[in-house]
């Protein structure tokens, strides 16, 4: 029985709720990341979530570890030490693994962080998806492609560190005017052999947002109205959901909407839309008329159930089902809500549609399709 005070009990009631972001839990590849990173990756996955396990797996007592030591209270990380008992054997990695399993069965978070460039945890992030959880990957450009696809969303460490370009709009510091100071001859040859010799130029960490074009054009055309405008969000949504590794800041770029702009191959109008406003666009062929460039062929709307076969035939792993989560994020990719099927869950549109098999319970349910119903031709 409470014994609260009435005046408790009400105050207690009209606060918020403490967390509204989903639960996280972050676990690091010691070996396989920059001491000086670590700050920038956690503030990054802030961004997403709440961060509720921290733990980071190596053999500390080794020289190349050492530095981690100060790391380690000053990011709240919880060390997991493994030694080598082989050479060539890293037990640090399955250490996480084994860690990773049990967090995953005791259901209490809505996704997981994987910090490491290493091919090896491939198969732990496609596990973790296959239950409907979203999963972070950082690590470096060098990361094999196939880790990098088995997360949700891969960052790369080099678009946290790398220094935004200069803006060629901004003026540049007026250089200081000093007098000169009298001297020789010989003193002035060498002081000019000295100070004016040719340095190579920097290499960019930035590819030109040009690049990005093929990449934006084609999502563009999945995601375009009849009248040729793509909402920003479903754009960014979808490109997403397809190109795990994507992010403005490879383009030098902060935000997607600067991305677009830099491209000069888009044109951008700000709508109304529901209670707010959202940036469209579309490319800047369509002219200032509207009138579609020759060959443009605007998708038709497709029917709600349609979308639910594409968003679980996308959705769909290896074991052949889709995860609930997954199918959610694959729905939100399309441009499409639950609410436009009128139903309250995602569980409920999708045994409504009648075209699906499930298995399992809660978070844990499992969808796919009936017989021979496939979306091939959406």
């Amino acid at each position: 029985m409470s014994h609260d005070r009435p005046e408790q009990r009400t105050r207690r009631s009209n606060c918020p709720m403490k967390h509204d972001l989903p639960s996280f839990a972050v676990l690091i590849d010691a070996d396989n990341v920059r001491i000086d990173t670590i700050s920038l990756i956690l503030e990054e996955i802030t961004r997403h979530g709440r961060v509720t396990v921290r733990r980071i797996y190596g053999d500390f007592t080794t020289p190349n570890l050492a530095g981690w030591r100060t790391k380690l209270a000053e990011h709240a990380l919880q060390p997991i030490q493994q030694y080598r008992n082989t050479t060539g054997k890293n037990a640090s990695d399955s250490a996480l693994i084994i860690d990773a399993m049990d967090l995953l069965h005791s259901r209490r978070f809505e996704g997981f962080g994987l910090v490491s460039s290493d091919s090896d945890f491939t198969r732990l992030a496609t596990r973790i998806r296959e239950d409907g959880l979203f999963v972070f990957g950082f690590g470096e450009k060098h990361a094999p492609k196939a880790f990098v696809n088995a997360c949700e969303r891969y960052i790369y460490v080099e678009n946290l560190i790398a220094p935004p370009p200069l803006d060629s709009s901004v003026a540049a510091p007026v250089a200081e005017i000093v007098e000169p100071v009298p001297c020789s001859v010989p003193a002035v040859v060498a002081l000019l052999s000295e100070t004016f010799v040719p340095e190579a130029p920097a290499k960019l960490a930035f590819k030109p947002p040009t690049l990005a074009v093929k990449i934006l054009l084609k999502a563009y055309s999945n995601v375009a109205d009849e009248q040729g405008w793509a909402m920003l969000g479903q754009l960014s949504s979808y490109i997403h959901a397809n190109h795990s590794d994507f992010d403005p800041r490879t383009y030098g770029c902060a935000k997607f909407i600067e991305l677009l702009q830099k491209t000069e191959a888009f044109n951008l109008d700000l709508r109304a839309h529901k209670n707010g406003q959202t940036y469209f666009c579309r490319p800047k062929s369509f002219g200032a008329s509207g009138i579609p460039v020759a060959g443009f062929k605007p998708r038709k709307p497709l029917a709600y159930s349609e979308v639910l076969i594409k968003a679980v035939t996308q959705a769909t792993a290896a074991s052949g089902w889709a995860p609930v989560g997954m199918v959610g994020q694959q729905l939100k990719a399309l441009g499409r809500t639950v609410k436009e099927s009128g139903c309250a869950t995602l569980t409920d549109a999708l045994t409504a549609s009648g075209v699906f098999e499930v298995k399992g319970k809660g978070t844990a349910r499992h969808f796919r399709v009936k017989g021979k119903v496939t979306s091939a031709g959406l």
